[in-house]
């Protein structure tokens, strides 16, 4: 794989570009730093790469200094899960384009500006929350493209907020991140206002799946909250991102965890190995236990690198009854209109686990704790169990 880096079109006026000149940067190209790579979906392992990679690039301008150009490194690995240990950088690099005179570019790749965070201006906790640097990474921010000010600071676009985060010229963070709303009379394509969802609840910034994200979200402004149902064994559904609310190793460490039942000894002998999404899973699963053995474990936080363990402990697993009744106090209390986005959990797999036909479960609920009326919608995620 190589990247091509344009540097010169001419535009005809039929607005054709030509390409007069290019240089290749080699994709394994890397810069000083620690080792990355070592984050899959949200779970850590060995690190792929020594240092930090250079690409891909999602922004370019002129360096002021006058040598060649500086580039901003996208967030990482292609996903904010994955992204962790991935340093947000600027790169100055300089560029001796292939011409017809000149047969071989070149692309130099010099120091570069690392975004970072020591005046702790971000409110939010990021992933090097504790270290005196705060060096942003690109599970904290998307970058997205930048401007250099006449001042020399800098303004770098951020998707996950979206926000604006304005830099002095050697990457330290100047303020908190400003917020950037909708543009007035352009909601949509459509010309609509947008409709939020808060995919399980305020799930970055208190365990997903419990009253108090799903409280904190509707808080927040969403117009619909979106619980992942899985059922006990008796039959109730409940809120949890999946079916195993605890995976372990081979040799019982707990490598994923959305409720604490692996510290408690009375279950420990309830840890089963299952097969899910065709892969064999071990782990304590909610179809294993009553609503009230569940109700005496307490969520935990699911991605504790990303999101910090500060709320581990402190609510329960609600059942689907119970986020309704939230929904309707929070409505009668505030005059707003909350809807609910349903999403049950692997159907078929509950079917073969447990001998329940979830989906039947959750209409019988909706049946019978909401009114006909009630705007929602339902989703069902279950791809494949034997």
């Amino acid at each position: 794989m190589r990247l091509t880096a344009l540097l010169a079109l001419a535009l005809s006026s039929a607005q054709a570009a030509t390409l007069v000149g290019y240089a290749e940067l080699k994709a394994d190209t890397f810069a000083a730093g620690p080792a990355s790579g070592a984050w899959n979906a949200g779970l850590r392992g060995e690190a792929r790469f020594p240092s930090q990679p250079v690409q891909g690039f999602s922004g370019v301008q002129r360096d002021p200094s006058g040598q060649g150009f500086l580039f901003l490194s996208d967030n990482g690995f292609g996903a904010r899960n994955n992204s962790a240990d991935y340093l947000l950088r600027l790169h100055r690099v300089a560029l001796t384009p292939a011409t017809t005179a000149r047969r071989a570019g070149q692309v130099s790749v010099g120091s570069f500006i690392e975004l970072r965070d020591p005046d702790r201006k971000v409110p939010w906790q990021i992933v090097n929350e504790a270290s005196p640097e705060r060096r942003l990474t690109g599970a904290d921010f998307d970058v997205e493209g930048f401007a250099i000010a006449p001042d020399g600071t800098l303004w770098v676009g951020d998707e996950f907020g979206p926000y604006l985060l304005h830099f002095s010229a050697d990457g330290r963070l100047l303020e908190a991140p400003i917020g950037t709303p909708n543009l007035a009379g352009l909601p949509t394509l459509r010309g609509q206002s947008p409709v939020v969802v808060a995919h399980r609840g305020s799930s970055g910034t208190r365990p997903e799946h419990t009253l108090e994200a799903y409280r904190i979200a509707i808080e927040a402004g969403a117009d619909f909250i979106e619980p992942d149902l899985v059922v006990t064994r008796d039959g109730v559904l409940v809120a949890r991102h999946e079916p195993v609310i605890a995976v372990l190793s081979a040799d019982g460490r707990v490598t994923e965890a959305t409720a604490d039942v692996a510290t408690r000894p009375e279950f420990k002998d309830r840890a089963r190995v299952k097969k899910l999404d065709g892969k064999d899973v071990y782990g304590y699963w909610a179809e294993d236990f009553t609503l009230a053995e569940l109700k005496t474990l307490r969520a935990v936080e699911r991605l504790p690198q990303l999101r910090g363990r500060a709320y581990d402990g402190r609510f329960e697993i609600p059942t689907l009854a119970e986020i309704i009744a939230l929904v309707r106090d929070v409505e009668a209390r505030t005059g707003r209109k909350v809807g609910l986005y349903p999403e049950t959990k692997h159907p078929t797999f509950v079917t073969q686990a447990a001998g329940m036909n979830i989906s039947q479960l959750l209409i019988d609920t909706l049946k019978r704790r909401t009114s006909p009326t009630r705007r929602g919608y339902l989703s069902s995620r279950s791809r494949w169990a034997t």
